[in-house]
């Protein structure tokens, strides 16, 4: 199966993560990018955006996790 490609933006001082799309293919995910930099609060942060690769039908958090 092909993988999706996920659009994020965060900023550190907060910790939290929008996700703004999912996309079929990295170029359609860079396109998506390019437009959000263009709107409020995301043009005054644009170095807080991500690209993820995901594949579909399979565990990203197999381990789990540890509260800090």
């Amino acid at each position: 199966m092909d993988p999706l490609f996920v659009l994020l933006h965060s900023l550190p001082e907060t910790g939290r993560v929008k996700v703004i799309g999912l996309y079929s293919s990295k170029a359609l995910a860079e396109e998506a990018q390019e437009r959000a930099r263009l709107l409020p609060g995301f043009a005054d942060e644009p170095e807080g955006f991500t690209i993820e690769q995901y594949m579909v039908d399979k565990d990203h958090w197999p381990r789990g996790f540890v509260r800090l």
